[in-house]
């Protein structure tokens, strides 16, 4: 019963996160600063374990901060939206926030050749080779 309490009350503070607009967007947020993370480091395994990729610590050190500033960006819109008027600021931003969540899950399943984009990529050949040796 306790383990069923605690995912009920996980699942009603998620809930209160889609109350209203306000929180929305910070979930929106959460969930792409999460998926920046997650392809940031599946992107730097995957340089470290490619050996057609020259590693450099600095071209790493470039993508946090791109990403840094988009997320930047991202934020400084929100109070943009709403010089427009009320129906268009809003759907802008949402529109604005999950289209790039969109982008971002896009670069994370390349990674994981889910997706053609064009990358260099051994990631998947990697934890294809673990899964084997560990049958």
């Amino acid at each position: 019963w306790d383990k069923m309490l605690l995912e009920m009350d996980v699942l009603q503070y998620l809930q209160s996160y889609l109350e209203n607009d306000n929180t929305k967007m910070l979930y929106l947020l959460a969930l792409i600063l999460c998926a920046n993370i997650i392809d940031f480091l599946l992107g730097y395994v995957n340089a470290k374990m490619n050996p057609k990729v020259d590693f450099k610590s600095g071209k790493a050190i470039f993508g946090i901060l791109r990403k840094v500033l988009a997320f930047i960006v991202l934020v400084y819109f929100i109070p943009v939206s709403l010089l427009a008027p009320e129906p268009i600021g809003i759907t802008a931003i949402y529109v604005l926030l999950g289209g790039y969540l969109l982008s971002e899950l896009n670069s994370i399943l390349s990674h994981l050749k889910m997706t053609e984009d064009g990358k260099e990529n051994v990631f998947a050949e990697f934890v294809n080779t673990i899964f084997k040796k560990v049958k």
